[in-house]
């Protein structure tokens, strides 16, 4: 249901209003606006989020306005606004036990590319997957504990693995139950003032977590990678040396060296025996590549074929290249660990060696 009145912006009286304990007045007039910002919401989204997402409206039970794949709310995917007075939050909450369960076999099918389409959502997303009791009689569930709390930009690779995998398990059990929520933060004070405009801004950020939505919940096919060119020797058939681990067609892990010039100018050397692995043809000479590195994607860096004996480098972006200076002297070691996750990308993982394994 949309309000009567033209929408015009969420004002400051809207977040204040649930500051005020028992003003009945202040807090009607908060929703009515939330209301009007949710129908609007709905009117400028894409096409395509339309569709996944019919159903909107107010929920007074929650103080809160959403917008729903089914008709029932909780049934499948809800994603919720909340006005507080220091800010609005915009909250993706998956409950469903099913569609939880496809969460979770997708995560740990492809673990490296669900980490990084959640992650690549931004440090200022928070993540949190919750350990929930059904009580067997009732079917009521209640708090047990968080599995996951926290800010994306401490969610690394290891904590993804350990905590989808544990979730997975917990899921499948009667007993328990494994909510998955995604949320965001806007300050109030600048919400107010957009006006108008804040239903295009968050459409936006809505339009952002599809791709991961869609992945999650296996409601659109991953492409399949294209046949690679055959080339000379094929990374299984090459002797990997002693220091490579986890090596296979889609895999690598190596740890290098680090010199005075790669320092300086920004790069990390590989060896002879990589290259096959970045190479699409005989006639590759540079391959770009996706950088993971504390939390950040970097996609400015790229991997370059040298000669006469077509050793690989790592050339790193300014903002990488500075990284590495900062956080590295010479002699130290950097473990990389290279992926291929379809669709011919290539995504590099960089860890001070003293770092816990992937």
């Amino acid at each position: 249901m949309q309000s009567s009145t033209q929408f015009s912006g969420l004002t400051m009286p809207v977040f204040t209003a649930f500051g005020w304990a028992g003003e009945e007045t202040a807090i009607k007039y908060a929703l009515s606006q939330l209301e009007g910002f949710i129908g609007e919401l709905h009117r400028v989204l894409p096409r395509n989020v339309q569709e996944k997402f019919p159903f909107f409206g107010l929920s007074q039970e929650n103080q809160s306005v959403y917008l729903s794949a089914s008709e029932k709310i909780g049934d499948d995917v809800l994603i919720s606004f909340f006005a507080r007075p220091m800010s609005l939050e915009l909250q993706l909450t998956i409950m469903n036990r099913a569609v939880l369960d496809k969460i979770y076999r997708q995560a740990e099918k492809e673990p490296a590319l669900c980490h990084r389409l959640i992650t690549e959502l931004g440090p200022e997303w928070s993540l949190r997957v919750q350990q929930m009791q059904v009580d067997e009689d009732s079917q009521e569930t209640s708090h047990y504990q968080d599995l996951f709390k926290d800010s994306l930009a401490v969610f690394d690779e290891s904590a993804s693995v350990a905590v989808m995998s544990k979730a997975a398990y917990l899921n499948s059990e009667a007993r328990w139950l494994a909510p998955f929520y995604l949320s965001r933060r806007f300050d109030s004070e600048r919400v107010a003032a957009m006006g108008q405009a804040v239903t295009q801004v968050l459409s936006e950020q809505i339009a952002r977590l599809m791709p991961t939505l869609d992945f999650l919940t296996g409601k659109v096919a991953r492409k399949k990678t294209k046949p690679r060119a055959r080339v000379k020797a094929s990374v299984e058939e090459i002797a990997m040396p002693d220091d490579l681990q986890a090596n296979s067609s889609e895999m690598f892990t190596y740890v290098a060296d680090l010199k005075p010039l790669h320092l300086r100018q920004g790069f990390i050397n590989l060896t002879p025996k990589h290259w096959p692995f970045f190479q699409i043809n005989s006639r590759t000479e540079t391959r770009p590549v996706t950088v993971y590195y504390e939390g950040i994607y970097d996609k400015e860096c790229s991997v370059w074929r040298l000669l006469p004996n077509d050793r690989a480098r790592l050339v790193l972006s300014p903002a990488l290249h500075e990284w590495l200076e900062e956080n590295f002297t010479v002699q130290d070691q950097i473990r990389v660990t290279a992926r291929k996750l379809g669709d011919d990308e290539i995504q590099i993982t960089l860890r001070p060696l003293g770092d816990v394994a992937e």
